[in-house]
């Protein structure tokens, strides 16, 4: 179960604290994983304004403290990369930046951390990133959706270099040109590709589909169950 609804300042900028403790009663008799889609829109804690830098770093501290309340396991934030801008110095910044603060935040709290992909056209700068953190409490999450608009390469290369560090998926479609969450098989992504990935590197993600609306999730269980498509394939964990 990942709750999206305190992702938006909207939310944050109001009367949180009664809409989290009612979230708390409704997940009482859940059993499941819950999990946290943190803060997205015009987050930058990597910018050179310490200003915006601070308030996008508030409202990540925010939605960890709601994730601890709510005792969620994994909180979902962008890495929102800008790969418009290619020059070294934006790159390096973007790096050392972060690296320093989730190096510092996952001190703090318990839930693991998933960087999502959006802009990112490659793995390269979330592998750099994790393994200058270090922490087996900073993962990523990968989004079938973004990477089928925003990827200059194909998913093989993100499982190929993020394999074991990707344990949570984001499952959804589209045509490549507009992030607008079609039921899986409506769109252009091949799920049998995806469904051969997972198994080759048996890596057994958590698997969120995010579509839109409780019709369209019956919709993508019932496509993924009939085309035999992970997680509906039975995939063996290696020792």
């Amino acid at each position: 179960m990942e709750i999206a609804t305190f992702a938006y300042a909207n939310v944050l900028d109001n009367d949180w604290e009664r809409i989290l403790k009612e979230h708390k009663h409704q997940l009482s008799d859940f059993g499941g994983i819950v999990s946290l889609h943190g803060v997205f829109q015009d987050i930058c804690v990597h910018s050179s304004d310490n200003k915006i830098a601070e308030v996008s770093k508030e409202r990540i501290l925010r939605n960890l403290e709601i994730a601890s309340f709510l005792d969620a396991k994994y909180v979902v934030f962008h890495g929102n990369l800008n790969p418009l801008i290619r020059g070294e110095r934006y790159i390096n910044n973007w790096l050392e930046r972060n690296a320093n603060f989730w190096s510092e935040i996952l001190k703090k709290y318990h839930a693991t951390v998933l960087l999502e992909n959006l802009w990112e056209p490659t793995p390269e700068m979330f592998r750099k990133l994790l393994d200058q953190v270090g922490s087996p409490r900073l993962k990523i999450c990968f989004d079938t959706g973004h990477a089928n608009i925003f990827s200059k390469v194909p998913f093989k290369d993100w499982f190929d270099m993020l394999n074991q560090d990707i344990p949570y998926v984001h499952i959804n479609d589209n045509k490549g040109e507009v992030d607008n969450e079609l039921v899986p098989g409506d769109g252009t992504i091949n799920w049998r590709d995806f469904t051969n990935i997972v198994e080759e590197y048996q890596i057994n993600p958590e698997i969120v589909l995010e579509v839109g609306t409780l019709e369209k999730t019956r919709q993508s269980l019932t496509c993924l169950e009939t085309q035999g498509t992970y997680p509906f394939t039975i995939v063996p964990k290696s020792e």
